[in-house]
């Protein structure tokens, strides 16, 4: 964490929720899949004297947070990753050619066949919200946010100011890491988590977070522990007559619930 000081005042950034998981976006444009929970970040502005600044009297609509991704380590930016769909294609005559996967470059990196790697809205306007102590706060919240690639990273966020017209241009003042999180192919994505308290208290003042009451599993999961189960009723139905048969019967019923589920709720 980096704090810095202008018009006398300082300013410092603090994780007031860290991310940590999420299911692998793809290269469309519209494809979303938003990080769980959304990071949402606190900006601590603090007079000269080292009192906390009245946020009530600031217009914090101009305050910015940028988001960009980096390694677990916090080391290497991770800007760009290697889009398939653009590589150039080469025939192999080796039987069982393994295809190359995608891989993270830095944003130095002269390949052109890649996109960012992480999209959605990476830049957020400052809110003033009410904690779950009911305290007043400048607060960003990224909940439009997807990352192309599988694997564990780190955000890094960066506060900046408008420019004023007989000052100095907009400039970072304050930085802040995440804590590291997991990006999970579609396979492997365990699902999204229930809100946290947070999210629900910035949800009822405006804030547009999808608010989720119970945890939701993943398709995959779902339809392989409904397979599982009607593997159980069809050997039960085979020697429990008739009651096995309306097992089986409303089985179905569920599955068929569950195959018509929106592609959202996978997120």
């Amino acid at each position: 964490m980096m704090a810095y000081e202008r018009n006398n005042r300082t300013y410092e950034l603090q994780m007031a929720q860290n991310p940590i998981r999420a299911r692998m976006c793809g290269f469309g444009e519209k494809d979303r899949r938003p990080m769980d929970p959304p990071p949402i970040l606190k900006l601590i502005v603090r007079n000269e004297d080292g009192t906390l600044a009245d946020v009530s009297q600031m217009d914090v609509n101009f305050y910015m947070v940028i988001a960009d991704i980096y390694s677990a380590d916090r080391a290497t930016p991770c800007t760009l990753v290697a889009n398939p769909a653009m590589a150039p294609q080469t025939t192999s005559t080796i039987p069982n050619a393994v295809e190359p996967a995608m891989s993270v470059m830095s944003l130095s990196s002269t390949n052109l066949m890649a996109s960012r790697n992480l999209t959605g809205s990476t830049v957020a306007s400052g809110n003033l919200l009410f904690n779950l102590a009911n305290e007043p706060g400048v607060y960003f919240v990224f909940q439009d946010i997807s990352v192309r690639s599988e694997g564990v990273f780190t955000l890094k966020f960066s506060f900046t100011l408008p420019p004023t017209p007989d000052g100095p241009p907009s400039s970072v003042m304050a930085t802040v890491f995440s804590e590291q999180f997991t990006i999970f192919s579609a396979k492997r994505f365990p699902g999204m988590t229930e809100s946290t308290p947070l999210s629900k208290c910035f949800a009822k003042q405006g804030i547009k977070i999808p608010i989720r009451k119970e945890p939701r599993i993943s398709r995959a999961k779902r339809m392989a522990g409904g397979m599982a189960v009607d593997g159980q009723e069809r050997r039960g139905s085979s020697t429990g007559g008739e009651g096995g048969s309306a097992g089986l019967s409303l089985l179905s019923n569920q599955d068929r619930e569950m195959i018509s589920e929106s592609e959202d709720d996978d997120c």
